[in-house]
């Protein structure tokens, strides 16, 4: 009864989790609506309908100006919809269409804008009011140059001048000698010029075929381990980090040694092995190489200044939203693969999971997704804002519009298209 009883209130949860992040997302797109219908009104756009959620109305009131302001019963989402927006509206010289073409680019700019800007005011909640989580080196491998070794324990703060944020991919701002600035315990900034970055290889377990139980009893070998260096029985420690390494270093061994790995939390274990047999005979390694400073990353939170905080915060959202595009530019070059994509379920039982963590790592997610609506809707997508202005654009030019059945089959082929592939890509992840 009582495990009955604690099934219940887990369900219970998970629904209220999912609910949650369905009302996240209608406040992201709220939001993206508003700035339409805002840019509209004070263009001068005649407005129908400002609708919160979707489906049946569950409240509705007509104003003087003859806008209907709605709340519906589905929570996913809203519309801010125009007079005449998808015909000419030839009677009335407030539709859509009928206004000039520099005017229907601000409006459809501004759902873009105003995601962007909640974005910025987000983050700079989520940054003063609760820190901002940040790289910390973990550990700095024995095998990396000493000057590296200083950056242990430390909190990277730029490379070579660059700010870091969470959503950098810090490789791709190492050189072979750089200078990095950090945070230690005490908050202070301490400069490391010479860093040195360098090519390494990891032998790491593949197949384990039997149970190798770590010294202290914590721990048994297991896939994705690191194997990270050997005692020998003379003191001396010998470290896998070259090609070969692994297979040469043990083949050389004639008795028992202590084999250190790292599993994959960052954490070292120590096993007595008996001789060079013993290891070879019950596991496999994979070797994979990889260039850079011969460390390993964690990430904590942590409190800038307010004036800190503020400074990283624009930078943090433009950085963000570069990540975004390159995303976006290695899924349409085949860098990454299309089952990496989320579709709308993915992202939402995702969001869930995020909202069960904290209400910081759900303005984390806010953001990241605020963001993510104001890139997407502007590129030149058929059904998407970036495909009207581009509509819009052309007609400024000419002087006479796409015929507007034909802009209605491209959106309306494009709608398709795009609910199709965000169908595929959830089906992927089944």
């Amino acid at each position: 009864m009582i495990n009955l009883f604690g099934s219940f209130l887990s369900a219970l949860q998970s629904v209220g989790n999912i609910v949650l992040a369905l009302l996240v997302f209608m406040f992201m797109i709220t939001v993206h609506e508003f700035g339409h219908f805002l840019a509209g009104r004070l263009l001068k756009f005649q407005i129908n309908e400002f609708a919160v959620g979707m489906g049946p109305k569950l409240f509705s009131k007509k104003a003087k100006d003859g806008t209907t302001y709605s709340l519906r019963v589905l929570p996913f989402g809203g519309f801010c919809a125009f007079e005449g927006e998808n015909e000419d509206g030839e009677e009335n010289p407030r539709a859509f269409n009928n206004q000039k073409p520099w005017k229907r680019i601000i409006v459809l700019l501004s759902g873009a804008l105003f995601n962007f800007i909640s974005a910025i005011v987000i983050c700079a909640i989520l940054f003063v009011g609760y820190g901002e989580t940040v790289v910390k080196v973990n550990d700095v491998y024995e095998y990396a140059p000493t000057i590296n070794q200083q950056l242990e324990g430390k909190v990277l703060y730029k490379i070579n001048g660059k700010k870091l944020f969470v959503i950098d991919g810090i490789s791709q701002y190492l050189d072979d000698e750089m200078t990095i600035e950090v945070i230690d315990e005490n908050g202070n900034v301490q400069t490391i010029e010479g860093v040195l970055r360098g090519t390494y290889v990891t032998p790491t377990v593949n197949v384990v075929g039997a149970d190798i139980v770590s010294d202290d009893g914590a721990h048994k070998i297991a896939k994705g381990d690191t194997l990270y260096s050997v005692t020998l029985a003379d003191g001396s420690v010998k470290y896998f980090s070259k090609a070969g390494d692994y297979q040469s270093i043990i083949a050389d061994i004639t008795g028992p040694y202590v084999l250190t790995v790292i599993d994959t939390q960052g954490v070292h274990y120590k096993y007595t092995i008996p001789d060079n047999l013993y290891l070879s005979q019950r596991i496999t390694v994979d070797e994979s190489q990889y260039t850079g400073v011969g460390m390993s990353i964690g990430y904590v939170k942590y409190k800038f200044s307010f004036g800190e905080a503020m400074k990283r915060v624009l930078p943090y959202c433009g950085e963000t939203a570069m990540t975004i595009l390159r995303t976006l530019g290695n899924l349409i070059t085949g860098v990454i693969g299309i089952e990496s994509v989320g579709g709308p379920i993915s992202t939402i039982g995702v969001t869930s999971q995020v909202v069960a963590t904290g209400f910081s790592n759900v303005l984390y997610l806010i953001v990241l997704i605020s963001i993510n609506l104001a890139v997407f809707n502007l590129l030149p997508v058929p059904a998407l804002d970036g495909c009207q202005i581009v509509f819009c654009i052309i007609e400024w030019i000419a002087g006479k519009p796409i015929d507007r059945k034909i802009q209605g089959w491209i959106n309306g082929i494009g709608l398709i298209v795009l609910l199709g592939f965000a169908v595929l890509v959830d089906l992927l992840k089944l």
